[in-house]
């Protein structure tokens, strides 16, 4: 009976009314509606906090309005009263609890299953007797998509949740996008270059959230699935990376300045990857030069760069913004030969950020001086100026984030 007194609370539109949570992320609901019309399962995965319960019960209200109240289940696997308790047995009881017959079509939504050992075979047995069910999952480490899926390969689509885009930062703080109102437009992206897109943090503004989401992240995440030893190593090397987002690191250096190993570092910023903490991107050239040269490192939020970083520097945050919205379209690369660094390479576009209101004269001598075969376009991402002569264009920063 305590099962059920757990599922009833999780699952309050069984007996009464249901108002949907939070502010719409509409671009995500649309997605699950293309993918749910020829898929039966679908995880959404991502940062820890960036919003992917809500998004489920954002869902949860659309689909209790196409479906009858009591089709629909949800349930926070990783509660203690529910972890231990097969997926098959959930199924049966909400079935009992809500008289429904096993033909009758019903939607799962499984929130936090990368805490389950073993969820993704309990999925595909559901998948393979239950024709009548849909799933939507959530998981918050990487490890959810690239170790722990074998089982369900060609039985399931990802869709990954990312912090909010300028467009929805824009709809949190109550504003709307107007084009004809630059000045304001461009206070708002200031705003977004120092807050990012973490849901909570930008409601709220309180950077002690970022601080303890990042800790949870490394000791919950990292540490737990890794079997790392020394938490403060993997932190104090965390804050260091955000201090250098945009520049150039040395495995070694970095080795040094924490008293660590070459190979120690290299790993853990591997698992950073995986957690979703961290991007990496290479310099532009050979496989040899690809693999051997000097990574740099970017935030997977601004949010989260400029409290962990202690920096409000706009430089360094709008160039990481940057990168974040080049990277939902190509893999972008870093150019550095011939004393020519230019910010990234991506679809025969060269991009450099300068965070400026008024560029002088030497802004320009990178592009100028920049040749690469095959460019289209070089775009100087700007505070304010527009522009084009030739293939160098001037972009303000908030237009470009409207780019997509």
């Amino acid at each position: 009976m305590m099962i059920e007194e757990v599922l009833r609370k999780f699952n309050p539109w069984w007996h009464k009314e249901y108002v949907s949570p939070g502010i719409p992320r509409n671009s995500y609901h649309l997605e699950v509606e293309k993918l749910f019309r020829r898929e039966r399962i679908l995880i959404l995965f991502g940062l820890r906090r960036v919003g992917k319960t809500t998004i489920m019960k954002q869902l949860i209200a659309k689909y209790i309005k196409e479906m009858n109240h009591d089709r629909i289940f949800f349930a926070g696997i990783d509660h203690p009263e529910l972890e231990r308790t097969p997926l098959q047995e959930l199924l049966r009881e909400f079935r009992r609890i809500n008289g429904l017959k096993s033909n009758q079509e019903v939607i799962l939504f499984l929130d936090e299953v990368q805490s389950r050992s073993g969820f993704e075979k309990e999925l595909k047995g559901i998948y393979d007797l239950e024709k009548s069910v849909k799933i939507i999952a959530s998981g918050s480490s990487s490890l959810v998509i690239k170790q722990k899926s074998s089982h369900l390969i060609g039985r399931y689509r990802s869709i990954k949740v990312k912090p909010l885009s300028f467009l929805e930062y824009l709809a949190f703080k109550g504003e709307k996008l107007d084009r004809s109102e630059p000045q304001l437009m461009e206070k708002m992206a200031d705003h977004y270059l120092l807050e990012g897109g973490m849901p909570e943090y930008v409601l709220s503004s309180d950077p002690g959230y970022i601080t303890e989401l990042v800790t949870n992240i490394i000791y919950r995440d990292i540490c737990t699935s890794y079997g790392v030893k020394d938490p403060k190593l993997l932190k104090d090397l965390y804050f260091l990376l955000m201090q250098r987002v945009g520049k150039r690191i040395s495995y070694s250096k970095l080795a040094r300045l924490l008293d660590a190993g070459d190979d120690a570092i290299k790993r853990y910023i591997g698992y950073f990857e995986e957690a979703f903490l961290l991007h990496v991107i290479e310099q532009e050239g050979t496989p040899n030069e690809r693999k051997y040269g000097q990574k740099k490192c970017y935030s997977p939020d601004n949010g989260i760069c400029s409290v962990i970083s202690g920096s409000s520097a706009s430089g360094p945050l709008a160039e990481n913004c940057v990168y974040l919205n080049l990277r939902e379209d190509c893999e972008p690369r870093y150019y550095n030969k011939k004393g020519i660094e230019v910010d990234f390479l991506c679809k025969k576009r060269a991009y450099e950020v300068k965070y400026k209101a008024k560029l002088a004269e030497n802004d320009l001598i990178v592009f100028s001086r920049f040749r690469k075969k095959g460019l289209n376009e070089k775009w100087m991402i700007t505070r304010s100026e527009r522009s084009k002569k030739g293939k160098i264009k001037k972009v303000p920063f908030w237009e470009f984030l409207l780019e997509r």
